[in-house]
């Protein structure tokens, strides 16, 4: 498959989720304490497990 063959969901899809994640734990956390900073820190989490799974998967 050539990059013009790749559409635009597949390029861009998983970075949009991750950052739409990312985007809604920092507001949840900034709202307010108690579940709000554990909901936030776990929305943040996605992005750091994300990275980890791409090191782990990468192709060499």
């Amino acid at each position: 498959m050539s990059r013009r063959d790749l559409p635009f969901r597949a390029v861009f899809g998983a970075p949009l989720v991750i950052g739409g994640f990312s985007l809604a734990g920092l507001v949840g956390a900034l709202l307010d304490d108690g579940v709000w900073d554990r909901l936030g820190t776990g929305l943040l989490a996605v992005s750091l497990a994300a990275l980890v799974w791409a090191l782990a998967t990468r192709r060499r």
